[in-house]
């Protein structure tokens, strides 16, 4: 049994801490500030983190706060940069109608780029920037290349060259206006790139960290920048377009170029002309304009819109930086409803089923590839609803989703592996080719869901406590059809409880053998064999035939969990088709129908598998001791399904009683160290030489009775169809409580001539659980300890530790409340052992154990709760203590396959002793039968001498429509 850790830091202020690498398993860090802690590393599973606030430390933020300032002011620069250089052809002193050529292509460039990145996002828009730069650089190249001054067109092309373009960019004059355009061009769309980019991370980062305020300031800056710096600048860059405008209306005398000689003098003492005004008016409002754009992005970003993404990320980035960090952690089952999440890192990191119920700003987390990069998961596992929305393909892996709202949901092709949808709402929502490995749906209601013919599911998928009436295999009705396959097929019929467990479990653990065109059964048969062979020791069994018309045959073939299935599909077809040739080769026409129905019938048997064991049922239902008994024998045996049936009778035998209640008298006189409660008053003289004789005499008394003349033809029949070499089970069917209580192993049948054979009681009617069992790692078993006064339970639970392969659960003198709560265990238990004190009433009808010093519960108090554990497949109850056979009767009523208790009060030594073989046996391959017996005859070694009658006290109660367990099939449940 494994212990857990837990560490308490509720609430705690654990700002800037580092925990990175360290073990923090199970910690309780609920209301704590973890602004700024560092886990990276760390294992957290199962964590708290609920209300938590992550982020960053105030002085991170500050750091924040004058990153935002910077990138801020960048982009008002850029903004004023860009309008700058749009502009920057008109204010050259040569002004003419190329440079409003110039200025206009720069523009509609600009507005390009400005329009691709509304549209289209900003991703597109510098990838497209990034394909013009690859093609306009070579361009440059080559033309500047091939430039000389002897041919007209060439000697253009001068403009091309690198001085010429270092030229303009120093602003010197030239007659050419490529390098102006080029420059201009470079430089007007390089700042209205860097103007968008840079406005939107601010207010991003402005916005995610330090709150709106701060956005809009930030926001403010760069269009103060951008409108002041704009008008100043393009006011004092118009000089020569004021001059100019001035000498065409001759409002300046321009002879021999006094006004550009004279240019401040020209220019002084005039007013600003109307164009000059509107073009500084115009420049302003672009400037503007252009960073209300890198506002609007930032709105954008801020909604996670694909198309910014980019600046989200870069956002994000910068914001981890110093924030909380869980990079590379272990975030297992870990807990994150209601912490505040923003800016934190959880790149790389296992959030395996992590909860992230109303969690806050988890789209402002560093999130890398895990599985909350979408922004439509994170939306699901934050708000829990799901209800009518698309998740098409989506990953959900290992995701969160107990009790979340998927009605209606489209999942198609989602991967929900290792996903917990427990108690989820599945109703009517499509799973068409669902990847479901390793899935937990315990629980969920799935009504109406469709799809389910194509989803992906294997033993490892749970589907225990379903509510589900019907659902439908496919996604679309077959063509020209309304028939969706719906199951249960009548739209009459509903599931019952279990039932949709059942047929899914069903199809997990088969293989779908399909055949088109009939089946040569002499070429199966043989096939299956083959593989049957080559699995060693996995045992394939065929499950049903189906004929689907049109000669169209699906064989179901039942196969262990964790089965290679595609590997037996594959292998047996292989095998199929080359015994399909070899019988072409020799004979073309396929076999004779006697001999392909031998086979068929073959196949068959393999699917109504006889029964391999032997069992006799004796009723002693009719009569008594008084007036004998009328009894009938069921013999099933020679591996046949139907009985060999007999009747014969018992005579009257009063004797047996008188002798047995004699003995019963002294040994419980000499028992006084028992597994019961003491009894004032009992006497402790005895003789065990009488307690031998009577014992002697109970045993001849049963064996006279037994091989009475009315009884013989039943004995008879018994040697002539029994194989004595081979275990046989003998059940008595009784409900008289004397008979329940005679030590029928003594018998001369089991003493002599079938020496594998035991005995068990059984009630005369019985009834099979619906049981839900969910895969275990282990054989699991449930001990309760309970009250140990004068007696040593301590050696019980010693046995039980030595087992191997096995996860048990000690219950140290616990409530009922204890009991119950771990009866009704989720994954279920397979046995159940109670060791300390219990006793029965006088008729054998009810009994009782003491959990605890003070307490004491009946079966019917845990009626309830033993009725849950057998639906999750308990299988055997072990009551190693005192007088229980009204305890197995009990138990009897409640369908438990298996029970193991005692006759009478049994000596503390005696029940250990019998614990300790029984388990040995048992684990160590026995049958339940046979291991009973082993013990009862090392009892009947050590301890008949001391105790005459101690190797009766072990009785099994057999519920007669289940089948007994080994060891190895609980492991199967593994």
């Amino acid at each position: 049994m494994s212990s857990l850790t837990f560490q308490n830091l509720r609430g705690q202020n654990l700002q800037g801490r580092s925990f990175k690498g360290q073990d923090l398993t199970n910690t309780d860090f609920s209301y704590a500030d973890i602004r700024g802690a560092d886990f990276s590393g760390a294992t957290l599973d199962g964590a708290n983190f609920s209300h938590a606030r992550c982020g960053l430390t105030v002085r991170s933020q500050i750091k924040i706060f004058i990153i935002v300032a910077l990138i801020s002011a960048m982009s008002g620069t850029a903004a004023v940069t860009a309008i700058s250089q749009t502009f920057r052809s008109l204010f050259a002193k040569n002004i003419g109608y190329s440079s409003l050529i110039v200025t206009a292509i720069i523009l509609l460039l600009n507005t390009v780029l400005l329009a691709l990145t509304i549209r289209q996002g900003i991703q597109k828009a510098l990838g497209s920037l990034a394909m013009a730069a690859a093609i306009f650089v070579p361009c440059i190249a080559v033309l500047s290349a091939i430039s000389n001054d002897k041919h007209p067109i060439l000697a253009w092309l001068r403009g091309f060259r690198p001085g010429s373009l270092t030229g303009a960019l120093a602003g010197e004059p030239n007659t050419n206006d490529i390098p102006f355009l080029i420059v201009s061009l470079i430089g007007a769309v390089a700042a209205t790139t860097i103007a968008v980019v840079t406005l939107p991370l601010a207010v991003a980062l402005a916005e995610v960290v330090l709150g709106r305020i701060v956005a809009v300031l930030a926001v403010f800056e760069a269009l103060a920048i951008s409108a002041i710096a704009t008008g100043i600048i393009i006011n004092n860059s118009t000089r020569y377009l004021k001059a100019s405008v001035l000498i065409n209306t001759r409002l300046a005398d321009n002879t021999n170029n006094k006004c550009y000689d004279f240019l401040d003098q020209c220019v002084a003492n005039s007013s600003n002309p109307p164009i000059v005004i509107a073009i500084i008016i115009i420049a302003v409002i672009l400037a503007v304009a252009l960073v209300s754009l890198g506002t609007y992005i930032g709105n954008r970003v801020l909604a996670e819109d694909d198309k910014y993404a980019v600046i989200h990320q870069l956002a994000n980035a910068i914001a981890a930086a110093g924030s909380t960090s869980f990079r590379g952690a272990n975030l297992a089952n870990i807990n994150f409803s209601y912490a505040l999440l923003k800016n934190t890192d959880f790149r790389s990191a296992n959030i395996y089923r992590a909860m992230w119920h109303k969690s806050s700003r988890i789209e402002w987390a560093r999130v890398g590839e895990t599985i909350l990069i979408d922004p439509a998961v994170r939306d699901l596992l934050v708000t829990g609803n799901g209800y009518n929305k698309s998740y098409q393909g989506m990953d959900l892996r290992g995701a969160n989703l107990i009790g979340v709202d998927l009605g209606y949901a489209k999942l198609q092709t989602a991967d929900l592996s290792q996903a917990t949808l427990e108690a989820a709402n599945l109703e009517y929502a499509i799973f068409s080719q669902v990847q479901a490995i390793g899935t937990d749906f315990s629980n969920a209601r799935m009504t109406g869901a469709c799809g389910l013919g194509t989803w992906n599911i294997d033993s490892t998928t749970k589907l225990e406590w379903v509510d589900c009436r019907w659902v439908y295999l496919l996604e679309e009705p077959k063509p020209g059809t309304d028939d969706r396959e719906r199951r249960p097929h009548s739209e009459k019929s509903q599931f019952e409880i279990g039932e949709f467990t059942s047929f899914f479990q069903e199809v997990v653990n088969t293989v779908d053998l399909i055949f088109r065109n009939g089946v040569d059964w002499k070429a199966f048969y043989q096939s299956f064999q083959k593989v049957q062979d080559d699995l060693k020791g996995t045992e394939l069994k065929i499950q049903s035939i189906e004929n689907k018309g049109n000669g169209v045959v699906v064989i179901k073939v039942s196969v262990p969990p964790d089965t290679d299935k595609e590997k037996i599909e594959t292998d047996f077809n292989g095998f199929y088709q080359k015994m399909l040739e070899l019988a072409r080769v020799k004979n073309p026409i396929i076999q004779e129908f006697p001999e392909q129905q031998r086979y068929l019938l073959s196949v068959v048997e393999k699917i109504v598998k006889p029964l391999s064991e032997q069992v006799v049922v004796l009723n002693l239902d009719r009569g008594d001791l008084n007036q004998g008994f009328a009894v009938s024998a069921d013999i099933y045996c020679d591996g046949h399904r139907l009985p060999i049936q007999i009747e014969g009778n018992l005579p009257p035998q009063a004797k047996i009683l008188k002798r047995y209640q004699q003995w019963e008298e002294m040994y419980n006189i000499k028992n006084q160290n028992s597994r019961i409660k003491g009894k004032e008053g009992q006497v402790t003289n005895f003789s065990i030489k009488k307690l031998t004789t009577l014992a002697e005499d109970v045993e001849a008394e049963v064996n006279n009775w037994l091989n009475s003349a009315p009884f013989n033809p039943i004995e008879q029949k018994l040697h002539d169809n029994l194989n004595f070499d081979d275990e046989v089970r003998v059940i008595v069917q009784t409900e008289d409580a004397f008979l329940r209580k005679l030590p029928w192993h003594r018998w001369k049948f089991f003493e002599v001539d079938c020496q594998q054979a035991e005995v068990a009681l059984s009630r005369t009617v019985s009834n099979r659980v619906k049981k839900l069992v969910l895969p275990r790692s282990k054989v699991r078993i449930l001990a309760i300890l309970g009250d140990d006064t004068g007696i040593n339970i301590d050696e019980d639970k010693q046995v039980l530790e030595n087992l191997s392969d096995t996860e048990i659960m000690f219950l140290l003198k616990p409530t009922r409340e204890e009991c119950e709560e771990c009866l009704r265990d989720k994954i279920g238990w397979d046995i159940l052992c109670f060791s300390g004190h219990s006793y029965s009433e006088v008729d054998g009808s009810t009994g009782a154990i003491y959990i605890n010093k003070t307490d004491k519960l009946t079966v019917e108090e845990l009626r309830i709760s033993l009725k849950i554990a057998i639906e999750r497949g308990l299988e055997i109850a072990i009551f190693n203590s005192c007088d229980g056979l009204g305890l197995g009767k009990q138990l009897a009523d409640l369908d438990i396959p298996q029970i193991i208790v005692m006759r009478e009060p049994v000596l503390d030594a005696i029940a250990q002793e019998f614990l300790r073989h029984f388990l040995k046996a048992f684990a160590g391959g026995d049958s339940l039968y046979v291991s009973v017996r082993s013990a009862r005859e090392k009892l009947k070694q050590k301890w008949d001498k001391q105790f005459p009658g101690a190797s009766w006290l072990p009785a099994i109660c057999q519920n007669q429509s289940e089948y007994p367990k080994k060891w190895g099939d609980f492991q199967g449940n593994c």
